[in-house]
């Protein structure tokens, strides 16, 4: 009889054993990519990521494998989620090859990417570029090929939640200020988007649209944080949010028959504007903020020019007069400062 108890005994040991082994072996070796480890590790990254960013890439953009970022299983329905990022996944992401109107100011692309980096490592960001000229996209204009690199920022950082795509043409004037705590944490996004304003195609009183934000929104649905000057949308400065909506509409954009492909004199932002005039979806998804809350520009008056305390200035327009480097080494003489210099009108 003794024998018989011994048996079931050693048994139940056995099989708790087993079980024991197993749950061991899955916590060690399971199926946690190495880029979790980099990202939320408690020490510095083990091996940070290099961009190559001379190396052409081959054949059309979208058939590159970054083309198929991952998006979490919170953000694969068109209901996406609503939590404060942590610092360290989001992204600034600078997409140039320095060319273009931005040439004539000396060394910008060196002396932004200087400043970015600076302003990360005060908040914990990523500061990212990725240079455009790598990009295949056949006769379109060169500025298209930001969409491609948002699409290579998400790859790139697998646990990024935010990319916050910034022209060369920007300089951070605020630095102390946090995009996290003053755009893209659910409550500032709540009590910050324009409810009910006019999308613009060229000037409201010329050109009424009809069509405006939504009145009420969920901030679970906002994937992507943009401005609109005078005229439209502006894509100088844009926040997008790694979301199922987010790779739906980068690819929208970058339809070669039905965008990509045409005249646009907008290029990239007026195919994100056709959209948003055509689609009551696409207004679901895409909130606007007041402009100077992440793109003042050099001038326009309180509601588009730059003023003290501002996060941000975007030399837009600067080459008409031939007035970008000028209006650069001026703003950048002032970056970080907390002297009076552009107070609001009284």
């Amino acid at each position: 009889m003794q024998a018989f108890q011994v048996a079931p005994r050693r048994s139940i040991i056995l099989a708790i054993s087993i079980v024991t082994l197993f749950v061991v072996l899955f916590k060690f070796y399971g199926d946690v990519p190495y880029e979790y480890y980099r990202n939320y590790g408690p020490a510095e990254p083990m091996a940070p990521i290099e961009v190559n960013n001379d190396k052409p890439q081959p054949g059309y953009f979208k058939s590159q494998p970054e083309w198929d970022f991952s998006v979490p299983p919170t953000a694969k329905g068109w209901n996406g989620y609503a939590r404060v990022p942590k610092d360290r996944d989001v992204i600034v992401l600078t997409a140039s090859d320095g060319g273009g109107h931005n040439s004539a100011i000396p060394n910008v692309l060196e002396r932004v990417l200087d400043d970015r980096q600076k302003y990360c490592d005060r908040h914990g960001f990523t500061n990212l570029w990725l240079n455009t000229s790598r990009y295949d996209i056949g006769e379109a204009h060169r500025t298209w090929s930001k969409i491609p690199a948002v699409a290579e920022a998400f790859s790139l950082h697998p646990t990024a939640e935010w990319v916050w795509l910034i022209d060369t043409d920007i300089i951070i004037m605020s630095p102390d200020t946090s995009i996290v705590d003053a755009i893209i944490a659910p409550n500032a996004i709540e009590s910050g988007l324009m409810r009910g304003t006019p999308i613009l195609d060229g000037q409201l009183k010329d050109h009424p649209t009809n069509i405006s934000t939504p009145s009420d929104f969920r901030v679970e649905d906002i994937d992507i944080l943009i401005t609109q000057d005078h005229q439209s949308v502006n894509t100088g400065s844009v926040f997008f949010r790694r979301t199922a909506f987010t790779r739906w509409i980068l690819e929208m954009m970058t339809d070669y028959t039905m965008l990509m492909g045409k005249e646009h004199v907008g290029a990239e932002q007026d195919a994100l504007k056709h959209l948003m005039l055509e689609h009551q979806l696409v207004r679901n998804h895409v909130g606007i903020y007041p402009q100077r809350k992440f793109n003042a520009y050099v001038q326009g008056g309180n509601t588009m020019g730059y003023r003290d305390g501002d996060l941000m200035v975007h030399f837009a327009g600067c080459w008409v007069g031939g007035k970008c480097k000028d209006w650069f080494e001026e703003f950048w003489g002032k970056k970080g400062s907390k002297e009076v210099w552009r107070p609001e009108a009284q």
